[in-house]
């Protein structure tokens, strides 16, 4: 009984800082760098372009940003519901059903009461789909990577980027299947991960190069729209076309993203620069949550009806991302989790968790 329990305290403890996967910090923190400037475009009402930065900021969202970074967001969803399951399985023991479907259910109720003021937020979605998916962690890896890689080709080409998710999820499942996160953990060759960059970056030059020929020349609106039973203005069609390209071609672009902050992570300089990103990323929900009390926060109390340009809301996100990484660095120095993330542990567990780090374990 006394080994059982145990197990179970030390399963409510956080990775040491030894054993964590400081890259994957990154990858969600770097994720998360991204949202806020897309997701604030549903929030607020920005007018059409009307100026040459508010162009090429709209330019910039649709081929640098849209599909990106929610592509990595969705895909560590998937490996991380790998990662669960299959460390709450023990050594030889079997996944821990009970802790992931209350750890999913209680993020149902966190996105459902997201959704209320970011109709766009994700995370609803990923608790559904992850419920769902359960059955999928005990598939063969060949299996789900067949299924993901069909899925996410016909759900690109069709341009729905929700139906997108759960093809994600499972090439993020089928990931820790294959154990990538140990191959990238105990250091790739650097020879197999020069050509992993220099292929996605074939890739994105290629799919830059596709979008900015479906672009219209014309400032596009904020927002695609399709009026029944009329066809839509040329100018629209193209910026259809554009946000299609822009879906589909949205792994590539995300692995070169991913490839590059390894390749950096590689010096001892880009260890320094991207290390702020691992405390983001570890209060990844609480950020995500964050951005979007900041955005409606600041709509509702300054612009109210009002519309406003791509410039102000660009600022404004990044403001956002730069206090966030600010404050999450300053929260971690003395704390295991964020906020969020502790209420979360804590109803997974059906225990108080401790939240405070000990002396010894500041930084």
């Amino acid at each position: 009984m006394a080994t059982v329990k145990n197990e179970t305290v030390m399963q409510r403890q956080p990775a040491t800082e030894k054993g964590r996967l400081h890259f994957l910090d990154q990858f969600r923190g770097f994720a998360l760098l991204g949202l806020p400037f897309v997701n604030v475009l549903a929030l607020w009402l920005i007018n059409t372009p009307e100026t040459t930065a508010d162009f090429w900021l709209q330019r910039g969202l649709y081929f640098f940003v849209e599909a990106r970074f929610y592509t990595i967001f969705t895909f560590l969803f998937g490996l991380g519901f790998y990662m669960f399951l299959s460390r709450s399985a023990g050594a030889g023991g079997k996944p821990r059903l009970r802790l992931y479907i209350r750890r999913l259910v209680i993020l149902v109720l966190i996105g459902f009461l997201h959704q209320q003021y970011q109709s766009g937020e994700a995370l609803f979605h990923y608790a559904v789909i992850g419920l769902l998916a359960i059955p999928l962690y005990w598939a063969p890896r060949r299996v789900n990577l067949v299924i993901g890689v069909v899925g996410f080709t016909v759900a690109a080409l069709m341009g729905v980027k929700l139906l997108t998710i759960p093809f994600l999820i499972l090439l993020g499942l089928t990931a820790g299947q294959y154990r990538l996160h140990d191959a990238i953990h105990k250091k790739l060759r650097l020879s197999k991960l020069r050509m992993v960059w220099l292929l996605s970056l074939l890739g994105t030059v290629m799919a830059i190069c596709a979008m900015w020929w479906a672009a219209p020349p014309e400032p596009m609106s904020p927002f695609l729209f399709e009026v029944e039973g009329e066809s839509p203005s040329p100018t629209m069609q193209a910026a259809f076309t554009l946000a299609h390209i822009g879906i589909a071609t949205g792994p590539l672009v995300s692995v070169f993203y991913l490839s590059s902050l390894l390749m950096i992570g590689r010096t001892r300089l880009g260890t320094k620069i991207l290390h702020p990103l691992q405390a983001y990323g570890r209060m990844a929900l609480t950020n995500y949550i964050g951005q979007t009390v900041f955005l409606v926060g600041i709509q509702r109390m300054v612009f109210n009806v009002s519309p406003t340009t791509y410039v102000v809301s660009t600022l404004v996100s990044l403001g956002i991302v730069v206090f966030q990484i600010i404050a999450s660095n300053l929260w971690m120095r003395w704390f295991q989790y964020g906020p969020l993330e502790w209420l979360w542990r804590c109803g997974t567990y059906w225990t108080i968790v401790p939240i405070r780090k000990q002396t010894g374990d500041r930084q």
